[in-house]
C-alpha cells in the first residue's frame, strides 16, 4: 500500500468489515498495513473519515471527538516513524473512526424517526 487512494479504500473498506460484525476481516485490512507508508497513509485517511464525519455530530459530540482525535496526535507523534510504534495509534485510529461514524448513524436514524405527539 503506497498511495493516499489505496489508504482511503483499505479504510473505506475496514469501516464497512466493522459495520458489518466481521471483525476479524477488518483486523486483517489493518494488519495488511506493514510498512511505514502504508500505515501511514492508512491512517490519513481514518483521520479524514473520522474529521469530517465528526463535523456532522452534534456540538457536545463534536467536542469530544475533537479532545480525541488531539489525543491521537499525540500519540501518533510519540511513536515517532516507527511502524511498530504506529501500529497501536492505528488501531485507536481506526476505532475512533469507527466509532464517529456509528455515533453518525444513531443521529441519521433518530432524524428520520417519526415525530409522536404524544
Amino acid at each position: 500500500m503506497s498511495t493516499a487512494e489505496e489508504g482511503r479504500r483499505r479504510a473505506e473498506e475496514h469501516l464497512a468489515l466493522v459495520a458489518a460484525g466481521r471483525q476479524d476481516d477488518a483486523d486483517a485490512v489493518l494488519a495488511s498495513a506493514t510498512d511505514l507508508a502504508g500505515i501511514t497513509y492508512l491512517g490519513a485517511a481514518f483521520t479524514v473519515l473520522s474529521r469530517s464525519g465528526a463535523r456532522e455530530l452534534s456540538p457536545a459530540q463534536r467536542a469530544q471527538a475533537t479532545g480525541r482525535h488531539m489525543r491521537l496526535a499525540t500519540q501518533r507523534d510519540a511513536a515517532g516513524r516507527d511502524p511498530e510504534a504506529l501500529r497501536p495509534w492505528l488501531h485507536a485510529l481506526a476505532r475512533e473512526a469507527a466509532l464517529v461514524q456509528h455515533m453518525q448513524a444513531l443521529a441519521a436514524a433518530r432524524a428520520a424517526a417519526p415525530v409522536s405527539d404524544d
